[in-house]
């Protein structure tokens, strides 16, 4: 169930791609280590039609972005 309280201003990208199972991989990632992770966009190439149109974006809490991009690093994910 969405949170609906996240303020999106108060989130950072820290991963995109234009596959969403690895966006939502790295979601869990993140998860299973403490960090809260939100996906973005992750519907909205398919609703264009086209997969590539627009990336689904992994977004955390301003004051994570450095640990979770370090996380994300040590798991082979890149930008």
């Amino acid at each position: 169930m969405a949170d609906n309280n996240i303020d999106p201003a108060q989130l950072e990208e820290v991963f995109a791609s234009i596959d969403p199972m690895q966006v939502q991989m790295a979601r869990d990632f993140l998860a299973q280590g403490g960090l809260e992770a939100f996906v973005f966009d992750d519907e909205s190439s398919r609703m264009l039609g086209t997969t590539a149109a627009v990336p689904a974006r992994l977004m955390v809490h301003a004051d994570s972005v450095a640990e979770a991009r370090e996380r994300l690093k040590d798991l082979g994910f890149s930008e």
